[in-house]
C-alpha cells in the first residue's frame, strides 16, 4: 500500500447520491467467491458490478446510450502490467433479494473489459468507466492493482487512441466494511465533471475482499 496513492480527489456530490437507497445487492459478480452475509445491507460496489436499486432497474450514472455505439470503447491496453484486451459495453439487470426487493445488478464482461453503457465516452468530459474480472472467466483486470502513478492507459474507440496518465491506486476494503465505507467507496464510479478513466475490479487475486479503483487523466499533447 505504500506505493499507492491513498488521498483520492474527493468527488462532486451529484444526483445520484440522492438516489442512493439502503437495501441493494452484494453478490461480487467479478470475483470467485461471493459474500452474502450483508446482503439485505448497503453494498455499493466500486467495481460497478452491483447498484442501488431503482424503480426502473437503472442504476443512476446518467442516460444509458442504449445500442452499441460507434464511440464507446473497444480495446485497453495497460503496457506496465501487460495487459491488452478487448472492451465491450456492459449493463445491468434485475435481480430480486432474499426479503423481496428489487435490485440492479451490474454485469460483468467475461474474457474482456466491461464499459459501463452509461458512463462517459472516451474523449468527452466526464467518468469513462471499465471494470473487469479479476480471478475468473478471463481475469482481464488481475494485475490492476499493481499499476503505479505514472503508467499509461491506452483505450480504442470510434477508431481513435486516447492515452491516460495514472493518478491514483486505492485498495479500499469492501467485505464487512461499514455502510459508509461502501457508499465512499461506490462514489468513485459516479459521473465527475472532468474528463478521466476509471478502472476497477476485486483484489486479491484470490479473493474478493477489498476493492481496486485507478483513475487516470487524459494525457495532454
Amino acid at each position: 500500500m505504500d506505493r499507492m496513492g491513498q488521498r483520492g480527489l474527493k468527488p462532486k456530490a451529484t444526483l445520484w447520491l440522492l438516489c442512493i437507497v439502503v437495501l441493494c445487492l452484494t453478490l461480487l459478480a467479478g470475483c470467485s467467491q461471493a459474500d452474502s452475509s450483508g446482503e439485505e445491507a448497503a453494498a455499493l460496489l466500486p467495481a460497478g458490478q452491483d447498484a442501488p436499486a431503482q424503480a426502473n432497474n437503472a442504476p443512476p450514472l446518467g442516460p444509458s446510450l442504449g445500442a452499441n455505439t460507434a464511440d464507446q470503447p473497444q480495446r485497453i491496453s495497460l503496457p506496465s502490467i501487460g495487459v491488452e484486451t478487448d472492451v465491450v459495453k456492459v449493463g445491468w439487470q434485475a435481480v430480486t433479494l432474499a426479503s423481496g426487493q428489487t435490485a440492479s445488478q451490474w454485469e460483468v464482461a467475461n474474457f474482456a473489459a466491461g464499459w459501463h453503457k452509461n458512463s462517459s465516452l472516451p474523449g468527452q468530459p466526464g467518468n469513462v468507466v471499465l471494470s473487469g474480472h479479476n480471478n475468473i472467466q478471463g481475469a482481464v483486470f488481475r494485475k490492476l492493482y499493481k499499476l503505479q502513478p505514472g503508467d499509461i492507459a491506452k483505450v480504442w474507440a470510434g477508431g481513435k487512441e486516447f492515452d491516460y496518465r495514472v493518478e491514483e491506486v486505492l485498495i479500499l476494503p469492501e467485505t464487512g466494511a461499514p455502510i459508509e465505507q461502501r457508499r465512499e467507496n461506490a462514489r468513485w464510479i459516479q459521473p465527475f465533471d472532468d474528463e478521466r478513466l476509471t478502472l476497477v475490479s476485486c483484489w486479491p487475486e484470490t479473493g474478493n475482499s477489498h476493492r481496486v479503483v485507478v483513475v487516470a487523466k487524459p494525457v495532454k499533447n
